[in-house]
């Protein structure tokens, strides 16, 4: 049920489950750090879809820390029926910023956890907010929402992403993007 060209990795973990077919059924015996390398010349967050655990791509090199705990966060995800050309916007970018991996960083932490994440931006948005305007509406949309940490673009876009404290604050802004976006796609999702 994941919308096509939405931003949500889709592709990307098709990817990576098609590497993995492929690696056992034809029995090409390829070892972990083969198969990475080939995910990441298919594109930066395919990696990511080889891990079977909870895990948060940042930094330079696309290192994967793995999260060891359950944070329980809420998440109201949003796609306006705009179809982001993954290559288009990729183009179109002209600025990209490295993550400030903190050596400190306590990924056990709730608290940080937010604190980071709310610090890391997308470089894409800007790009994706310049050829599709509405998507800014609805970003600022869900920021302004009583109970979201933050809001911003998934991947390439389209789908904006509002991460909540709480699962009744995430439904109730679920239900005001109903009444004044009928016609987008919205779930509320929580963190495995």
């Amino acid at each position: 049920n994941i919308p096509h060209g939405s931003g949500l990795g889709s592709g990307s973990s098709n990817a990576a489950n098609l590497l993995n077919f492929f690696n056992l059924k034809m029995n090409l015996k390829l070892n972990k750090n083969k198969i990475s390398k080939i995910a990441r010349q298919i594109g930066f967050d395919v990696p990511i879809n080889l891990e079977k655990k909870n895990t948060l791509l940042i930094g330079k090199k696309g290192k994967i820390l793995r999260l060891n705990q359950k944070f329980g966060l809420y998440i109201l995800i949003v796609y306006p029926n705009v179809i982001c050309s993954t290559k288009k916007i990729y183009e179109s970018n002209k600025k990209f910023t490295f993550s400030r991996h903190q050596h400190n960083f306590d990924i056990n932490n709730k608290k940080k956890l937010i604190h980071f994440l709310k610090n890391e931006n997308n470089d894409l948005e800007k790009t994706v907010i310049k050829f599709y305007p509405k998507v800014r509406k609805i970003i600022d949309f869900i920021k302004a929402q009583n109970g979201c940490y933050f809001s911003r673009i998934t991947g390439s876009g389209s789908a904006c992403i509002g991460i909540f404290s709480d699962m009744k604050a995430a439904i109730f802004t679920q239900k005001l993007i109903k009444l004044k976006f009928p016609k987008y796609w919205c779930v509320v999702s929580k963190t495995i």
